[in-house]
């Protein structure tokens, strides 16, 4: 039911799985803005589809909004690949746990044990708190701070994904607060880190960029955290610029789970290594 572990480098190949599927769908996120300047349906042929639903009305609203759907769906995505990536560590921190007695073998049953166990640990645990309380069992303080970026961002997604990103009062309700505790002033919050590209101390807002002075100027980039919130009853809109800057929080999230992950395995398993 699973190849031979290969510990650290599986741990690391998850990881680097995980880093190409966000950069795909930051990727995904940019291309909406080609998207967007396509010539709506029957001002060229298309013939890719024979017969469809709606014309060209829905055609052009499409296109007009593509960025806002393209970086809905990127988002969504992310979201999910973080949750695979989770899912293969625990599996990982499961086994190691128990073949860490020196030439134990895996035998089927006990795998399936461990499959159930993560599944049903999944189920029992929001996406954040699998890492703080499963995969990482003594997280450091910057771990607990980066990990909240996720937990934002995971209350965006189910909004985007079951009310079509119209903030509800249940994704202002932080988690053990009852329903009747909230109140209509309670908003949706979230962060990340987006990266600011700055010459001579002013940010630069739009590219491509051109100096309008005549003296050479370094270009600086700098990073900080930056914060959205919603009422209940707006509506979540994120931009293609946003997920570049998402995807690369969530990166760098991930990194520091692997980081941890292999230090707290080394020291189950009496490795005598840095991570």
């Amino acid at each position: 039911m699973i190849r031979d572990l290969i510990y650290p480098d599986d741990a690391q190949k998850v990881y680097d799985a995980f880093v190409k599927g966000l950069e795909y769908d930051a990727a995904f996120a940019i291309l909406s803005n080609t998207i967007k300047t396509l010539p709506p349906l029957g001002e060229q042929p298309d013939f890719s589809t024979g017969i469809r639903f709606g014309g060209r009305e829905a055609d052009i609203a499409v296109r007009k909004d593509a960025p806002g759907l393209f970086s809905r769906f990127a988002l969504i995505s992310m979201i999910t690949r973080i949750e695979e990536f989770n899912r293969l560590l625990l599996l990982q921190r499961y086994v190691l746990e128990e073949l860490k007695t020196t030439g134990k073998k895996m035998i089927s049953s006990k795998m399936w044990s461990i499959r159930k166990k993560i599944t049903k640990d999944i189920r029992q645990n929001a996406v954040d708190q699998i890492i703080t309380k499963l995969l990482i069992m003594q997280p450091s303080t910057e771990l607990i701070k980066q990990v909240s970026w996720l937990t934002g961002l995971n209350k965006v997604r189910n909004c985007l994904v079951h009310s079509r990103g119209i903030v509800q009062i249940e994704d202002v309700k932080e988690r053990g607060v009852p329903i009747e505790n909230v109140k209509d002033t309670d908003v949706l919050k979230t962060k990340w880190i987006r990266a600011k590209a700055s010459v001579g101390g002013k940010e630069i807002e739009s590219f491509p960029y051109q100096n309008q002075t005549s003296n050479e100027v370094q270009l600086n980039i700098s990073f900080e955290e930056y914060e959205r919130s919603w009422k209940i009853g707006e509506t979540i809109h994120i931009t293609p610029l946003e997920c570049q800057g998402i995807a690369q929080s969530l990166a760098l999230l991930g990194l520091r789970v692997l980081s941890e992950f292999k230090i707290e395995m080394n020291q189950i398993l009496g490795i005598n290594r840095l991570a």
